[in-house]
Formats: C-alpha cells, structure tokens, sequence
C-alpha cells in the first residue's frame, strides 16, 4: 500500500482542468476554425471581370457556389453480395430477413435541400447526424457536378442488424448483470427503436419497455417513453421535444417527465450499510433560441421551468436506515446559454474499432442558473446551478487532447449544498503504427452532499482491480494509462478485433473542514489486459470487453485477480 502525500495535490485536479478550460474560452479562435460556414439563401452575384490596376495584380472574380439540384439516397443492407465472401446463404438470408432503412427516413436528416446553396460544412453535420443513429455502420455524402453549376448529392448509408435478443452478460467488480432482451433499433426501417428487457443487477431486478422516435410524424420532433417494472418500485419516463438538431438550428422546444420509486443503497467498501425508499418526480418544461450558425459556431438562449421532488421513507424488508434523508422539493424558472463551435473531424480506432468517430475540438460551453423559492412551490430558497465547458487541440497530426469541466449544486440561505464539481483531461497519442496510446486522468470535489449521494470509486467506476463502489469520500481522481492494438482484418465478415494492457491509479477520500485528510487515504493501483470485440453488423456497435486486473494494493480480502465482461460503446 501506498500513502498519498497532500503535496501531490491531487485535490486540485478539478481545479487544474477548470483554468486550463476556461483559458481556452478567452483566447482567439481554435485551430482550423477560421472558415465561415453561414447558410446562404442564394449566391453572391457574380462580379464583373476587374480591371488591372498600376501594382497590383488582377485577380478574376470567384465563382459562384452550386446550387443543390435533387438529392439520391442509397441505403445498403447489411452484407454486399458483390464483395468477395459477403455472398454466402446466412448472408444472404440476414439481408433478406432485415428492414433496409426507408430513404425517405435518410432523406428527412440531410440539411441540405434541393434549390440550397452546397455547403461542405452542412455536408459533413448531415454526415455526422446520420451517423449518430445506432442503425448505419457509415454515411457518406458526395457531391457530383451535373454540368450546368448545380450538383446533385448522393448520400450513401449502410445498414447493420438491429433486431437483437438473448442473454446478455457483465462482470465488473466482482458483482454479475444478467438480463434478457428483444429490441429493434430500427424497427420495420422507420427508425424508431422499440425494447422490452428483463434485467438483473446488483441494485435491482427490473423489467423494462423502451420507445425512442427521434423524427417524430416525419418532423424533427422527438418522442421518448420509458416504463419499468422493478423489484424494489417502478419507472416512468416521457419526453416530447424539438431539440437543438443542428449548429444553425434556431429554435428548440420540450417537455420531460420522470416518476422513479427505488431503494437507494448507500456502500462502503464495496458492500451496502443502509438503504432507504426513495420516490423522485422530475418535471420541466423549457424553450431556446439561436441566431444560428455564424463564424463556424453558434449562440443558444434557453428558458424553463423545473419541479424536482424528492421524498424519503424506510425500505420494506430492510432494516431501519440509520439517517433517513429529510424530504426535499425545488421549483424553480431557469435561464440558460450554451455556445458550440464547429471544431469537427474524423477518425477511426481512437475510442471504437473501425468505426468512423465524430470529434469536437472546438470550445463548448453549457451554463444554466435558477432559483427555487416557496413562491414557486419549492420547500427551499437556493439558486440551483449547472456548467459544463469543453475544448480540444491537436498538438499534431497524431496527438489529440480533450478537456471537460462540469458542476451544480445549491447555493442558499443554508450556504452551499449538493456541490459536486469534476474535470477531465484526455490524450492520445499513435504509436507503433497506427495503435495508439491513451492517457486520461480525472477528479472530483463535492461538498455537503444530499445524503443519497456518493461519490465512489471502484471496478464498475473505472478501478478495474477493485471490487464496484469500493471507495468512498468527497475527493476522487483516477488515473487511467493504456496502450490499445487495432487490429484491422475483419473476421468472418463480422467481428474487429482489439486488445489493451492496462494501469489504473485512484483514490477517494474524506476531508474535513480544516483540510485535513483521513489517516487511511490510499493510492490504489492495478494492471492489467484486455480483450475487445467490435461487431461490424450490429447496432450494439458497441464493443464487448474481456479484462483481467490484477490490484497492487488494497487490504486481504480482495481478490488478486478480476475478471471483468461488459459491453461499452468504446474501446
């Protein structure tokens, strides 16, 4: 076992990715951000031929930017029997039993419509919006000169299976998830993504009903219902909304509601000392305008209002919680700002394998800040907060860093409550070809916590050699080192495989009001290595993971190996 020494500062980890984030937000623009990207309605009016002037030279007058004149949408199925070893029977039969998407369901998320002005930057945020959809492997979108100063677009999707079922399986810090499922992501080719599931956890067993229709009668309207069936209470969950869909998008629209009756367990060293009932309603409504996009980023305005309940009692069939939280209401008006800029490229076998990966290195800000008062409804007087902050670099052609800070929490009559303020700072790096280093490290700091809620750490956070919420505190930072392998050879048309060696370092802790830290603050470490299974034709794109770590400290009751499975959309 190692002890931390304070000067290590670890607890200034948030602090450190705040300043370097928010230093970013006062320089000049980022790299490669220059180019100007406002839609136009027609094109500038052709200039006469200039005329040479004594020392200067004559420059001819720029073209004008082609019009749009009709879109193709081609939508591939699954397997193409044209390439060599797609043409096989179960290929064949998996092309025939699937749902190829509707175009008109491609055609209805390309920004660009026909008698537009092309625009390579509305191409590549079409691009960008179809490959969001769990549905499409790709999307690519090309324009193709017609001869007479127009171009026709031909956006070209391929299809994955998205009928899934069976049995899924996890492991991670020495605890099981099982469940059974059925969905569709993509449900007879409309887009729409229907699930039913019986799920198995260490908190609960539910059985749960999803349906996601992000392009609601044809609209950019967005439709979300969830309800759960739980053993220890249920789920409900609806959401209705018009969302900010694009950079020059420039108005937004919705509504949320969620009614969720748990038990919430509190844990210790990776097992649970109380529980409690908890019943928490949440409520809003808000409505947000832009200016649209200008200089390749965007301004957002939002407003709303929110009615967070939350009510506590004893748990059936457990014993009396040892602190029952008291019950807790806010309502609260709200005011908002987010801004966006367009630092978007491409890469693949970064954080998914042979996926091509949508990344933002332009500065990205979210701030929100309301005030619930009796007046409202609320039991509390406090402002409620909420900031979030982003940016990137590319130090070079093979280097990337991304930067995040985000935080909430009250502040009132009662001084400040439910603070939580974390930070992130991520690197990567090409080695050995085109394989790649990865480097991340993170913190966080809370203050005055409500009581069901805790900040821990262990092998379901990140801690891989640890048993899941093993740590606890009002400090975290861990440290994540890994060198990842891409393999890029498909095998059997339908698997990519990946492996990583691995080090994780973390810690969480306790402090008390002087600054002084608890007597038994350590420094957990693990290695370890990793198995990844990428599927290339299915909507789980996710990856399956098979790690063993082995922990280099902890006390003796822990294992000296664990073997984690899971599924995760990166690597």
């Amino acid at each position: 076992m190692l002890s931390v020494n304070r000067s290590y500062a670890l607890p200034f980890l948030p602090l450190i990715a705040a300043l370097a984030t928010l230093a970013a937000f006062q320089g000049g623009p980022a790299r490669a951000q220059q180019a100007s990207s406002k839609k136009e309605t027609e094109p500038a009016p052709a200039t006469p031929p200039c005329e040479k002037q004594e020392g200067k030279p004559c420059v001819p007058p720029a073209e004008p930017a082609p019009k749009v004149r009709q879109i193709h949408v081609v939508t591939q199925n699954i397997f193409d029997p044209g390439k060599p070893g797609e043409d096989r029977l179960i290929f064949r039969l998996a092309n025939k039993f699937h749902f190829v998407t509707r175009p008109e369901v491609i055609d209805r998320q390309v920004l660009l419509r026909p008698g537009d002005v092309y625009s390579p930057e509305e191409a590549a945020e079409s691009e960008r919006i179809l490959r969001k959809n769990r549905y499409l492997y790709d999307a690519k979108i090309r324009p193709i000169p017609t001869g007479d100063g127009r171009v026709d677009l031909d956006v070209v999707t391929r299809d994955v299976w998205t009928l899934q079922g069976g049995v899924g399986f996890r492991r991670s810090g020495g605890a099981n998830d099982i469940h059974f499922e059925i969905q569709d992501v993509n449900f007879l080719g409309a887009g729409k993504a229907i699930s039913l599931q019986h799920e198995s956890t260490v908190d609960r067993t539910s059985n749960l009903f999803t349906y996601d229709d992000p392009n609601l009668l044809g609209s950019h309207g967005r439709l979300g219902l969830a309800y759960s069936d739980n053993s220890d209470g249920s789920l409900k969950q609806l959401a209705l909304e018009r969302p900010f869909y694009s950079l020059d998008t420039r108005w937004a629209l919705g509504v949320q509601a969620t009614l969720d009756d748990r038990v919430d367990p509190l844990y210790s060293r990776g097992h649970v000392f109380d529980r409690f009932q908890h019943q928490q309603d949440v409520f809003g409504v808000y409505a947000g305008f832009s200016p649209g996009l200008e200089n390749r980023s965007t301004h957002r305005w939002l407003t709303g209002f929110s009615v967070e309940r939350d009510r506590f009692s004893p748990a059936a069939g457990y014993d009396a919680p040892a602190l029952l939280p008291g019950d807790r209401t806010l309502a609260y008006p709200w005011i908002g700002y987010e801004y966006l800029q367009d630092g978007y490229f491409t890469e693949r076998d970064l954080d998914r394998i042979q996926r091509t990966e949508d990344v933002n290195v332009g500065r990205q800000l979210h701030l929100r800040l309301g005030y619930s008062s009796t007046a409202w409804g609320g039991i509390l007087n406090s402002f409620v907060t909420d900031i979030g902050a982003g940016i990137g670099w590319r130090p070079s052609p093979r280097q990337l860093i991304l930067t995040s800070l985000q935080g909430g929490g009250r502040f009132g009559n009662g001084g400040t409550e439910n603070l939580l303020i974390g930070g992130s700072v991520r690197y990567y790096l090409r080695d050995f070809g085109d394989n790649l280093f990865y480097a991340a490290i993170g913190g966080d700091v809370s203050h005055e916590l409500d009581p069901e809620r805790q900040l821990l750490l262990g092998g379901d956070t990140g801690l891989r050699g640890y048993p899941l919420r093993y740590l606890q505190g009002d400090h975290r930072v861990l440290l994540t080192l890994e060198q990842r392998f891409f393999s890029g050879r498909e095998l059997f048309h339908l698997v990519h495989f990946g492996a990583a060696a691995f080090f994780d370092a973390g810690s969480a802790w306790f402090e008390d009001g002087d600054g002084k830290v608890a007597a038994d603050r350590k420094l957990l470490k693990d290695i370890g290595l990793g198995l990844r299974i990428g599927s290339s034709r299915s909507s789980r794109g996710s990856m399956i993971h098979l790690d063993l770590a082995f922990p280099l400290d902890g006390d003796p009751s822990i294992k000296r190996m664990q073997w984690l499975v899971s599924t995760s959309d990166t690597f």
